[in-house]
């Protein structure tokens, strides 16, 4: 019998092919009226009389076994119910189960008493709206950065975009030359992607160099591509460095003085030794740290001073409020970068920690490594670079805007959430 054509289908057909005064439509009339082929309603009107359909009897009679499909012949289908419902159980388990090979499946089925081939399992799978992907991808959320994204999205859940075009949104990412991201896919359909058992988290690790970027909704900024520390550079921060010290150390030694004069007399009950001046860090001496890299000072002296601070002044001229949107990252969250912001009357806007959905900036990572990979991988740093500042360039301000559109979204799904960025 016809696939795919309802039982209301098959009576219509039959009904107008009926003799007049009934029906007496001509078969191609009827093929036009209920859009079958000429072949299709040929061979329902067939299989209804060779089933005991009387076109001559008044009242017409047309029962469902005149229309209805002959059994199935041949081995029974294994796609039945149960096997269906176990195989999706089995993907949907687990971040293990959504990783499983068909072969896999048919495996575990088989334990259960199911005999069933890999590819029956794959056509099952496609059937269902499975397809094989790549996991997403999402930084780890420990609790307590749950809470924080939570009170984060709570007190900007009215910012309007309005709100979100006076933000410059600022971030790195890593360059890894020769780099293939994603090895593996998994089992999902295309509303899971936020499943918990769909994602892997990312944790920081090595790369060949960092990029760093800028904009606004209405300005591209500067971009920076971090190349490593040379000894003299090294040297004149260290120069640097203790100058500054030097000056700090009088203001907090005196502040000091001030606040500890009495001990110092040892006009006081408390035992052991009077206390003695020491500048450390803890009374506001800088100092970097030993493993390198980008420290609070590169990042002040590379970006915050010549490229980020001359942007916000050139945005704020048009949005007066601007604000610099930053990370809690050691180079960004160290205690003197707050002093050089007040200092230069900058406000700045702190994020929450691996939060990537809640940086409007974030997407254009995967799209610029995209771009710069259209081609093939850039195999040396320098080309890698080049490719990069490229990039930045053709970078449309049309494709920024739609990044920082989605934010107010964002916020709101968070807050449904009740952190987490998944179900």
């Amino acid at each position: 019998m016809a696939p795919n054509t309802d039982i209301a289908t098959r009576a219509l057909v039959v009904t107008l092919k009926c003799p007049a005064p009934i029906g007496g439509k001509k078969t191609t009339e009827v093929a036009a009226i209920t859009g079958l082929s000429i072949r299709r309603v040929n061979e329902i009107y067939a299989r209804a009389i060779a089933r005991g359909f009387d076109p001559n009897q008044l009242p017409v009679v047309i029962r469902d076994e005149y229309l209805q499909d002959a059994p199935r012949s041949g081995r029974p289908s294994k796609q039945t119910d149960e096997t269906k419902n176990e195989i999706m159980q089995k993907v949907r388990l687990d971040r293990y189960g959504r990783e499983k090979t068909c072969a896999d499946l048919a495996g575990d089925l088989s334990l259960l008493g199911i005999d069933i081939s890999a590819t029956t399992v794959w056509r099952i799978l496609r059937s269902a709206g499975f397809r094989k992907t790549k996991p997403t991808r999402k930084p780890g959320l420990t609790e307590q950065m749950k809470k924080e994204r939570l009170q984060w999205c709570l007190d900007h859940e009215h910012w309007t975009l309005e709100d979100w075009k006076k933000v410059i949104w600022t971030d790195e990412t890593s360059v890894i030359l020769l780099h293939r991201r994603g090895g593996y896919r998994i089992w999902r359909k295309a509303d899971e992607k936020f499943v918990r058992s769909c994602i892997r988290e990312r944790w920081k690790g090595c790369s060949e160099f960092m990029f760093w970027g800028s904009f606004t909704y209405d300005k591209k900024g500067p971009c920076h591509c971090w190349l490593p520390e040379t000894a003299q550079e090294k040297k004149e921060a260290e120069k640097f460095i203790q100058q500054l010290n030097d000056k700090l150390e009088l203001i907090a030694k005196e502040e000091w003085e001030l606040n500890n004069g009495m001990e110092r007399l040892g006009l006081r009950t408390r035992p052991g030794p009077k206390p003695q001046w020491k500048f450390t860090e803890k009374r506001g001496k800088l100092s970097r740290g030993k493993k390198g890299g980008i420290d609070w000072y590169r990042y002040q002296t590379k970006i915050l001073l010549p490229k980020l601070f001359p942007f916000a002044r050139e945005c704020m001229v048009d949005q007066p409020g601007t604000v610099i949107q930053e990370d809690k990252a050691p180079a960004h969250a160290h205690i003197i970068q707050q002093q050089v912001f007040d200092f230069h009357k900058i406000q700045r806007l702190l994020w929450c920690g691996n939060s990537p959905d809640l940086n409007a900036i974030e997407p254009c990572w995967p799209w610029m490594k995209r771009w710069t990979t259209k081609k093939g991988a850039p195999k040396s740093r320098k080309e890698a670079i080049k490719a990069w500042e490229e990039c930045w360039k053709a970078l449309t301000q049309a494709q920024i805007q739609a990044w920082i559109e989605r934010i107010p979204r964002h916020v709101k799904e968070i807050i449904r959430l009740g952190g987490p960025g998944e179900n």
